[in-house]
């Protein structure tokens, strides 16, 4: 689109009246396209070109992970949100996977918070994405031999072997039962994807896995995990802009595919360090007061993550 336009914004929901309230909200900023329900969505996203799109996940008629991931197919360069008042985990995860989404809005949302975020998504949308390959295309493939170190980062050694087996013969692959490990191999060995379970050591990782995309916003997360929670897969893609949740078990095939797309998406970003815009995690709304043994952590994290 050309500068004199002002960005487009697609707004999807079968309640109409939400769509008038989020129209009055955004049309003296941008130019705001409705569309009751995911078909009416799905057609709107075939005719034009989009900044940004937000659907709603529960309709009647196509749930707002099949609008996202059709829009991920056909207007790459729209920036995606899920607008949803429902816990719905297996919605979080399909739009973390398949919609590769920039933001989870919650419903009902406040009206500052909303237009900072779309701020941030049409920001984000003048970056052109990188070209990479779908992950359904690629998930029973054999990955190609790759340069990149995976960490993997679970206290379970029999789950930590499993994985290794499954990728060691195509890339360099370290293995970390605590966090203080995996820190200590990350200061030592180049390492651009994390595959890490979400609970280590008792505590939740979301803060970490924070952290790491702050200090290093090439690296890659992967989360597998079997304690997913719709909370949690939320915040961490809010503020950790993780790139892919995959619950336990998982297929060999599913994960030397995703593993082998973390990779590549590694290298992009290290190649085009414009890239990172479009998965910028939320900025705080207010500052964060740590304690101690956060600090500490933090300034560990900056040291193994220095350039």
């Amino acid at each position: 689109m050309s500068q004199a336009t002002p960005p487009r914004i697609l707004f999807v929901d079968d309640e109409p009246r939400i769509l008038l309230s989020l129209k009055a909200i955004f049309r003296n900023d941008y130019e705001v396209v409705t569309a009751l329900g995911g078909a009416e969505g799905i057609e709107q996203i075939r005719k034009q070109e989009f900044d940004v799109i937000v659907s709603d996940q529960r309709m009647p008629d196509v749930t707002g992970v099949d609008v996202l991931r059709t829009a991920r197919e056909l207007r790459p360069r729209a920036v995606r949100l899920l607008l949803t008042g429902y816990s719905d985990l297996s919605a979080i995860i399909g739009s973390i996977n398949e919609g590769e989404i920039f933001r989870f809005v919650s419903k009902p949302w406040a009206n500052a918070e909303l237009r900072a975020t779309i701020a941030a998504a049409v920001a984000a949308s003048d970056v052109m994405p990188l070209n990479l390959p779908p992950p359904v295309a690629v998930t029973g493939a054999k990955a190609a031999a790759s340069s990149v170190g995976v960490l993997l980062l679970d206290e379970d050694i029999g789950s930590r072997g499993v994985l290794k087996q499954a990728l060691e013969n195509d890339r360099q692959v370290y293995e970390a039962g605590s966090v203080d490990q995996a820190l200590s191999l990350l200061e030592q060995y180049p390492i651009g994807v994390i595959v890490t379970e979400l609970v280590v050591g008792g505590e939740v990782l979301t803060h970490l896995l924070t952290s790491l995309r702050e200090h290093h916003p090439a690296l890659v997360v992967v989360v597998l995990t079997a304690h997913a929670d719709a909370g949690h897969s939320v915040t961490l893609i809010n503020q950790g802009q993780i790139y892919r949740l995959l619950l336990k078990p998982v297929a060999e095939s599913l994960l030397r595919g995703t593993i082998n797309i973390a990779s590549r998406r590694y290298e992009m970003l290290r190649q085009h360090p414009d890239q990172v815009q479009r998965a910028a995690p939320e900025a705080p709304r207010q500052p964060v007061v740590q304690p101690p043994e956060r600090l500490g952590l933090l300034a560990r994290i900056k040291r193994a993550l220095r350039a």
